[in-house]
């Protein structure tokens, strides 16, 4: 097999070993790092030429991308920019490299593939490394992906050590009715203040990201909401068919819900809470 497209198919990078497995000898190797067509990172590692650096740092220490590194490597969304992650067996104390964050782990043969830990690991780790906020996130994505929830449970549930609290209050709060993070986001700002439900159909408007005690809808708008006049026209439509039908709307946008939660809260609280008197 041609080096390149194994390495293509591979992620960027991978051992000799890994290589071999699928078929590249080695005298096709040793040809294409000779062209440049490979660079030989260390010893048994190998990689295209501005392959991802965080699956680059995983074979140059020998482990797998992991936690937030996995979670892209899966199309998982990530709220604030991190660097990279690698999992390397419990006694390589020597596995050190600059900015990585190496997590020293034994994970089974059934958590990895080789090149990446899987989803269900994936969202293990980072519900036990990340804020809360961020874990629950990507939990909400990995659920819509397709991870059963009942498998996703099991595994929280049967969770020890450092960080096993953390992993069952994020699956807790879990929920693939979210359609983004930002929804996954104001849904954890509102939770507390009212009954919240998900992508509730409202006869005669359509389905609403939110619904609270029965009345108030809240709607998170995208960086895209409005890319277009057509998207307005539509938009003002819903928001005049809701008042009609005694609906209260309140939108926010990406920037409040991610840069300014306190806001968003206290918006909702003052609106209930005139409902209330």
């Amino acid at each position: 097999m041609d080096p390149t497209r194994a390495l293509q198919d591979c992620g960027g990078a991978a051992s000799w070993r890994r290589l071999r497995a699928v078929g590249v000898t080695w005298h096709a190797l040793w040809l294409a790092v000779v062209h440049g067509y490979v660079d030989r990172l260390c010893r048994g590692g190998y990689a295209l030429p501005g392959a991802d650096a965080a699956m680059v740092a995983a074979v140059r220490l020998g482990g797998v991308l992991s936690c937030v590194s996995a979670a892209r490597y899966h199309g998982l969304p990530l709220l604030i920019p991190r660097g990279a992650h690698v999992t390397v067996p419990r006694g390589w104390s020597h596995a050190q490299q600059g900015s990585v964050v190496v997590h020293r782990r034994e994970l089974k043969p059934d958590e990895h593939d080789g090149l990446c830990t899987t989803l269900l690991r994936t969202v293990l780790d980072c519900s036990r490394e990340l804020p809360i906020r961020e874990a629950v996130a990507i939990c909400d994505a990995a659920l819509r992906l397709g991870l059963a929830s009942s498998v996703l449970h099991e595994a929280a549930k049967a969770a020890a050590g450092p960080g096993a609290r953390a992993i069952r209050r994020v699956v807790a709060l879990a929920d693939s009715g979210a359609e983004s993070p930002i929804e996954s986001l104001l849904r954890l700002l509102a939770r507390p203040l009212a009954r919240v439900e998900l992508q509730v159909r409202v006869p005669g408007v359509g389905r609403v990201d939110m619904l609270l005690d029965g009345w108030l809808v809240v709607e998170a708008d995208g960086f895209e909401h409005h890319s277009t006049r057509a998207h307005y026209r539509v938009d003002r439509r819903r928001a005049n068919a809701l008042t009609e039908r005694g609906y209260v709307l309140l939108r926010f946008s990406y920037e409040d819900i991610v840069h300014r939660p306190d806001c968003v809260v206290e918006t909702i609280r003052q609106v209930l809470a005139r409902q209330a008197a």
